[in-house]
């Protein structure tokens, strides 16, 4: 493992031109990581938390509908389906939606709110990056519920659930794991 003061030297003659173009690092945010963390958080949500949370909901539509650079498309759908859920799910019009769905997607959101979350969002260019991961890992987690309040609404389920790369929503037991660990 490189030291700091070799990392530093690396870059130097990088842009001098007289050492390796890059010096690899660990990626911010392994999705891994973004699970644990989605869990952990939806682990401590009550119904009063979301409750209140939805008393938010205004001031979190507004944030969602700022969100009109195409490559925050799907977190934008997917901000509209889970609040939506939520405030269906408050008002008692979903019961045939599982509660971890309702705590995952409760989690998302909750971290879509917090504005000084691992990437600020203050930050141009990237600082929405972290909140598409947690809200696309919320909807991979969730699929099944997901696509059980999408079919019951009318909504296409696979335009929120389609996340790049090709990851499919892990099976049954694996979320069953995950929220016992």
């Amino acid at each position: 493992m490189p030291t700091q003061r070799a990392r530093k030297r690396s870059s130097r003659a990088s842009a001098s031109g007289r050492g390796p173009a890059r010096v690899r690092t660990a990626p911010l945010l392994e999705p891994d990581d973004v699970r644990r963390m989605l869990v952990d958080l939806a682990r401590c949500l009550a119904p009063a938390d979301v409750t209140a949370m939805m008393g938010r909901e205004p001031e979190l539509r507004k944030r969602a509908a700022a969100l009109t650079a195409p490559p925050l498309a799907l977190l934008r759908a997917q901000l509209t389906v889970a609040l939506d859920c939520l405030r269906d799910h408050v008002a008692g019009n979903c019961p045939q939606i599982p509660y971890l769905t309702i705590s995952l997607l409760a989690a998302g959101v909750s971290y879509f709110a917090d504005e000084l979350d691992l990437i600020p969002d203050f930050i141009s260019r990237i600082g929405r990056l972290d909140d598409g991961a947690v809200m696309a890992m919320a909807f991979q987690l969730g699929a099944d519920g997901i696509r059980r309040y999408c079919t019951a609404t009318g909504r296409d389920a696979d335009a929120v659930l389609s996340l790049a790369g090709g990851h499919h929503a892990p099976a049954h037991s694996e979320l069953v794991r995950l929220h016992h660990d």
